[in-house]
């Protein structure tokens, strides 16, 4: 029997999935004032690649990404290009955790051992994930109201104090609409609304899947406006130059944060909210790749899969870059032309087309 999951359950495990890593990083930064802007370019990009998502669910409805592929394309090319999604869902769980173990490392446990941060980290996630969709969307109705509180407790903070001044956004387009297109594709664009791909491997599971195209759509806007309104707050506190220098610049905003020197140092908390949005993010990822790898072995339980997984994750997470510098420049650099340009955009277009001519030919 098929495990299902609500239409909130789904919205929140998205929605956290989305902020996830994306608020640790100062992404756009490239653009300076205008990071905000590259911002609502990639969230337009991203509606745009969530509608050739949702289209291709709607030509095989009821089928995940890795079911639907061989249909598409045969088993020939499908079966291999399974195995390659599959793998960059395992390898991209890897990288998210590498980013929240050096969080963790730096801020709250420097003198702990990474294999230690992330392996406690992932243990937690594999528990949630070996009791289902259901408990993992249920965790989500939980956390995630929080993680929206906190972020709202924040801005409200942070636009209270003295150190917010939102002159610090412009002029705005100073250099030119070149530079934020620059700064968006392929960055922002697929990091993260690119990234909802890995959702093709859920929708199967939603209760009502007539209401796919709604959900993904009001992901990626509401995902966006609060990314957009936090570059906003942050770079009205710090200024374009130091959100380009600043390896967490959401954390410097937060520390220099105070109202009335009574309510100040929230960064503790906002550490934490952070950590709930890893904990989606590599847990999709995780469940995503466990859910393909089942399809593809014919296994009923998903279980075995996730704890295999979450056992490659930990050590993957520490030997695919050598230093925390090298991880950020494979993932700025690298990561975006070689796998997610291709996997979230040139394979899914082409795989829609076909269906689209498929579904003509057999029209006729």
């Amino acid at each position: 029997m098929q495990e299902k999951i609500g239409f909130i359950q789904l919205f929140y495990i998205m929605m956290g999935f989305e902020i996830g890593s994306t608020v640790i990083y100062g992404v756009g930064s490239e653009a300076k004032q205008d990071a905000w802007l590259v911002i609502l370019v990639g969230m337009f990009c991203g509606l745009v690649l969530m509608w050739v998502y949702t289209k291709l669910f709607e030509h095989y409805p009821g089928y995940t990404l890795t079911q639907m592929i061989p249909k598409i394309v045969g088993r020939f090319i499908g079966y291999p290009l399974n195995v390659i999604y599959i793998l960059y869902f395992i390898y991209l769980a890897s990288r998210v955790a590498r980013d929240f173990g050096e969080l963790v490392g730096g801020t709250f446990l420097p003198k702990t051992p990474m294999l230690v941060v992330i392996g406690c980290f992932m243990a937690v996630i594999v528990y949630c994930l070996s009791g289902g969709i259901e408990v993992f969307g249920r965790t989500g109705e939980i956390f995630l109201p929080f993680l929206l509180l906190v972020a709202i407790v924040s801005w409200i903070i942070v636009y209270s104090s003295q150190i917010f001044d939102i002159a610090r956004i412009t002029p705005i387009l100073e250099t030119g609409v070149g530079t934020v297109w620059k700064a968006a594709f392929p960055l922002v664009v697929t990091f993260p609304f690119g990234e909802m791909v890995l959702f093709m491997m859920f929708w199967p599971m939603l209760h009502d899947s007539r209401k796919v195209k709604k959900l993904g759509m009001m992901v990626v806007l509401v995902a966006g406006i609060l990314l957009t309104v936090n570059m906003i707050n942050v770079i009205s506190v710090i200024g374009p130059r130091w959100l380009s220098e600043r390896i967490y610049p959401l954390l410097t905003v937060v520390k220099l944060a105070s109202v009335g020197n009574f309510i100040e140092r929230i960064d503790a908390v906002v550490i934490i909210t952070m950590i709930i949005g890893g904990f989606f993010k590599v847990g999709s990822y995780l469940y995503g790749a466990a859910i393909g790898a089942a399809e593809l072995f014919k296994m009923e339980s998903r279980r075995s899969l996730v704890v295999l997984f979450g056992a490659i994750v930990v050590p993957l997470s520490l030997i695919i870059a050598n230093s925390y510098m090298e991880h950020v420049e494979i993932g700025l650099k690298k990561v975006p032309l070689y796998l997610h340009i291709p996997l979230q955009m040139v394979i899914p277009f082409i795989l829609l087309v076909i269906a689209k001519i498929r579904k003509r030919y057999r029209a006729q």
